[in-house]
């Protein structure tokens, strides 16, 4: 048996209670008789004061002597009152009784208010109201003989050691065998306990018929054997986890680091002894200012993690660029166990995409230059009628001179003004060119019609003169955004749809052009009626050097710079699907490209 184990202890506590038991019961006895005691000497003392209220009326109205020998005969049956005084009202004693006849001297009547009831030792000392008749004779003294505590106890001695005797004995009986039964389940769960200490063991577990709490301790402790078995899982794959491709650093919440694994050696070139003790500045590049750390700290406090991109140095002085990631680790009262960070070589990464923002960079510059073609395509069209007219007005000049026939003064300034007009028009048309490509950093509010209309006066001249209609139905919608950022889509949709249906002979061609808001967005709507986009194809339309115009006509990236312009660059939404609608009571199928660009951005 264990020392101080729970059997003994419970074995003495139930004695302890039983025993405790039996004396808070018989003192509640004893405190009872003695209350009883005093009630019952007190009715028994207004009993005789009922019983003799007649000879008391004699004696104290009448004043018949010879009624105080009855009197006295009559309390003698009463053996527990040792005396009795009768007073007058004004407290002159006329009568007194002693069991044992011997005289005494009366004592001396106190004032109402010192009239109580006392107890000195086996003596009760009472004081009654002697009536007749509901008339108030005088007052009575009772002293009666009672109990003690002591006496009470006396009488009951050996009847009393008797039954606490009985009570130790059946109480040890009783409490052996529920100590043993309630400690059976324990002593139970502690053999099973001491046979886990292996691995394989905690797939044990214990069974019981307990419906009690000891069936949901059994419960319990098959559940943190199930939490033990999965966290020794956890374990061993953290063992494994701790040797990947990330460089893992675990550091205490001075950030003094405590262990790191092998891929932090081969990133950083640092091993567990050049580090450990050290904080993570000694990786720090010089290339992150104070408030990119104090960032960091604020935000692995706040949230308790931290994501993002750093460049560290190697051990060798070259820079690396990693991806790092820190965990805080709390214990249960939300303090800092440890912080765990796990980062990973993005240094190739970042150098193949720095090569690919290049190849953006061109992909952008080559998609402007198409642009810029297809404008200059546009402003050379546009500018043969204008040249006409400057070539016409300053050859009918120079002819007339060459003749020698006279030039009004009047006609000389028309012609003049002719050319001046004329020249002025060419001058704005380059500065509508040099505008719209100008580079655009700025976003500022502008009419989304009004611009439209612009870029349609540089490029509408060509596709009016391919017979193309151009149905507009435009309303005066403001945003804010990057203006010039949008010339560049209108022209490639425009340019697209220009293409196909140059190629369409014997039909009507037409292109609708719509300005509308929805849902907090500006949408401008282009649609032809070349044929569609083939089902195979349309979904591809948006990729780079995707084209159906083949090598020579297609570059291939004018669509996918429309679509980088319009998510990327103004926060918006461009998609094209295939529409069939009827106009002028004709069926038509076409291309419809939606550009959605925010109100305010």
């Amino acid at each position: 048996m264990y020392k101080g184990s729970i059997k003994k202890k419970l074995i003495t506590i139930i004695i302890s209670v039983t025993f405790l038991t039996g004396v808070i019961g018989y003192s509640t006895f004893v405190y009872w008789y003695m209350n009883n005691q005093y009630t019952k000497s007190l009715e028994l003392a207004k009993t005789v004061g009922l019983v003799l209220s007649q000879d008391f009326a004699k004696l104290v109205l009448l004043n018949e002597v010879s009624v105080a020998a009855d009197i006295s005969s009559s309390i003698k049956s009463f053996s527990n009152i040792d005396s009795l005084v009768l007073y007058k009202l004004n407290g002159e004693p006329i009568l007194q009784y002693s069991i044992d006849d011997k005289s005494f001297i009366p004592e001396y009547l106190p004032v109402k208010s010192e009239r109580k009831s006392t107890i000195y030792g086996n003596n009760l000392k009472l004081y009654v109201d002697a009536e007749y008749k509901n008339s108030h004779l005088g007052y009575m003294l009772f002293k009666l003989h009672i109990d003690t505590i002591f006496d009470v106890i006396q009488k009951n001695l050996k009847v009393l050691i008797s039954i606490l005797v009985l009570m130790i004995i059946l109480s040890y009986l009783l409490a052996t065998y529920f100590a043993k039964r309630f400690t059976y389940p324990i002593l139970n769960l502690v053999s099973f306990l001491e046979k886990i200490d292996l691995a394989d063991s905690l797939k044990s577990r214990i069974e019981t018929n307990e419906k009690n709490e000891y069936g949901k301790l059994y419960n319990e402790v098959n559940i943190m054997l199930e939490r033990l078995e999965s966290s020794h899982k956890i374990l061993k794959l953290g063992a494994v986890t701790f040797e990947t491709q990330n460089g893992i650093t675990i550091t205490d919440k001075n950030q003094k680091i405590l262990q790191i694994n092998r891929a932090f050696t081969n990133i950083t070139g640092y091993t567990s002894e050049d580090v450990v003790g050290q904080t993570p500045r000694i990786l720090q590049s010089g290339m992150h200012d104070k408030d990119f750390y104090d960032e960091m700290r604020n935000f692995l406090s706040e949230h308790n993690f931290w994501i993002g991109e750093i460049n560290n140095r190697h051990k060798d002085g070259s820079i690396v660029n990693e991806h790092l990631t820190i965990h805080t680790v709390l214990d249960d009262d939300g303090e800092v166990l440890y912080y765990v960070g796990s980062f990973l070589d993005i240094t190739l990464q970042k150098e193949m995409e720095q090569k690919l923002k290049e190849k953006e960079s061109l992909l952008v510059q080559q998609s402007k230059m198409a642009a810029m073609g297809e404008m200059i395509e546009h402003i050379a069209h546009q500018w043969k009628q204008p040249l006409s007219i400057i070539s016409t007005a300053s050859t009918s000049i120079l002819l007339k001179k060459e003749l020698g026939l006279p030039i009004s003064e009047e006609e000389n300034i028309e012609q003049h003004k002719t050319v001046n007009d004329t020249v002025q028009y060419l001058s704005h048309t380059i500065d509508d060119f040099r505008e719209f490509f100008r580079p655009d950093k700025i976003k500022k509010r502008f009419n989304l019609k009004n611009y439209y209309k612009k870029v349609l006066k540089l490029v509408g001249s060509k596709i009016k003169s391919l017979d193309i209609e151009l149905i507009e139905n435009l309303n005066d919608i403001n945003i804010t955004n990057l203006e010039n950022e949008l010339i560049q889509v209108i022209i490639n949709i425009l340019n697209n749809a220009k293409d196909e249906l140059e190629n369409k002979k014997n039909q009507r061609k037409l292109i609708f052009v719509d300005t509308y808001v929805e849902n907090n967005y500006a949408i401008l709507s282009i649609k032809d009626n070349a044929g569609g986009i083939s089902k195979n194809v349309i979904k591809d339309v948006f990729e780079p050097y995707f084209t159906t115009k083949g090598d020579v006509d297609g570059t291939g990236i004018g669509l996918n710079m429309s679509k980088e312009i319009i998510t990327n660059h103004m926060n918006g939404k461009i998609d094209v699907k295939n529409s069939t609608y009827t106009y002028d009571d004709v069926k038509y199928v076409g291309a419809l490209f939606k550009i959605a660009i925010p109100l305010e951005n």
